[in-house]
């Protein structure tokens, strides 16, 4: 009856703050910044109250095609959400790499190529797995692993660079960031448990709520709270987030055009120098003998 209790509760934390970040992230200053995490809150929440639905509504059909359709509702929002915390991570990077324009570029082009790669790599694993209902979770299981990395690999950078690029704790990109790598270390461990097919205690599956309700919690307070204002960016003219940030500024734009001699071989080099000396040589006998 507790354990029965506390999952009820927990479902219904789990759509209000569903709900709650969707409301707060529909603000124009923050979904126009935000578009793909918008789009992530916004998968979330339908699927939440579609989910709250099926488990705790009126029951208008039989329970093998509520089963069916939550098990339908839940992996394809699954899949879906690993495509869009993945995009909701390069809305991370373009607002905290905003000073630096240069590197924004290089990172949207970055996360294409990583985008491909994920894609190409998802696609070989496709050989190893049979038709069914397994498929469509091993392909989850599989995206998903990959997103938790890209978000822990941008937490990382952001705690790293936090102070080079202007941010704060209190910036929103940070705790955005801080909320995606709460979010990847839960997939990343719900992913192993699938692999291993271990079946989670009630408190193992209560820890894995309760880290998804404080990763939504993250997100609307961070979404609420005024943003401060942020630091302006000062970096010395030598200094090689500069340097790296004017050559991705210069990559794609066509300039002035310059010619550039190829360097003689080291060979020819040695001949010449032998020829000089001789020459030097051969002056200074004849000065010599005159």
């Amino acid at each position: 009856m507790y354990s029965s209790l506390a999952q009820t509760i927990t479902m219904d934390l789990d759509v209000l703050l569903s709900l709650a970040a969707f409301v707060v992230f529909l603000r124009p200053s923050v979904r126009k910044r935000y578009p793909w995490m918008f789009s992530y809150l916004c998968v979330r929440a339908i699927t939440a109250v579609i989910v709250w639905f099926l488990l705790y509504g009126p029951l208008l059909a039989s329970p093998e095609v509520y089963t069916k359709a939550y098990f339908v509702v839940h992996w394809v929002s699954y899949l879906v959400s690993a495509v869009l915390l993945f995009l909701g991570c390069l809305d991370v990077y373009r607002q905290a790499l905003a000073p630096l324009q240069g590197l924004v570029r290089m990172c949207t082009t970055i996360f294409r190529w990583a985008a491909i790669a994920s894609a190409l790599v998802t696609a070989t694993t496709f050989t190893s797995i049979t038709a069914g209902p397994g498929m469509l979770v091993k392909i989850g299981v599989l995206l998903m692993r990959g997103v938790g990395t890209t978000e822990l690999c941008l937490l990382s950078l952001l705690l790293l660079s936090m102070k080079a690029i202007g941010l704060s704790p209190r910036s929103r990109p940070f705790g955005i960031a801080l909320g995606l790598g709460f979010m990847a270390l839960l997939d990343c461990a719900e992913s192993s448990v699938a692999v291993l097919q271990i079946v989670m205690t009630p408190t193992v599956q209560s820890i894995f709520e309760a880290c998804t309700l404080l990763t939504l919690g993250i997100w609307v307070a961070y979404a609420v709270l005024p943003e401060p204002a942020r630091a302006p960016v000062t970096v010395r003219a030598d200094s090689t987030i500069y340097k790296w940030d004017q050559i991705a500024s210069a990559l794609g734009h066509k300039g002035t055009q310059v010619v550039l001699q190829p360097a003689p071989s080291f060979f020819l080099v040695d001949v010449e120098k032998v020829v000089e000396r001789a020459f030097v040589r051969t002056l200074k006998g004849k000065e010599s003998e005159s």
